[in-house]
């Protein structure tokens, strides 16, 4: 009988220190995956930042590139009226001359 009592409190021992070690796993486990959770959500808040300051820098380059492209548009209006004008002086210098 006694074997049995000093069997029992051997194995209640060893299931009461798995209990424990279970409980501590889970706890840890449970708290790695809050602290993984919240690492990712600061992550995508982050990102989210990035993602509007990058949609607002586009927007701003945008308006820029059409004032740009409206520039350009002048400057070959001109371009095209000075060449002509070269062209005019060229041909009546070498009409002139021929």
């Amino acid at each position: 009988m006694s074997d049995i009592v000093g069997g029992a409190e051997i194995v209640g021992g060893a299931l009461l220190f798995l209990l424990l070690v279970y409980r501590q796993v889970r706890t840890g486990a449970r708290d790695a995956w809050r602290d993984a959770a919240e690492s990712h959500r600061e992550n995508a808040e982050a990102l989210e930042k990035q993602v509007e300051t990058l949609v607002s820098e586009v927007r701003a380059l945008r308006i820029e590139n059409e004032a740009l492209r409206g520039e350009v548009a002048l400057l070959r209006a001109e371009n095209g009226d000075l060449r002509a004008r070269i062209d005019d002086l060229i041909g009546g210098t070498n009409g002139g001359t021929a």
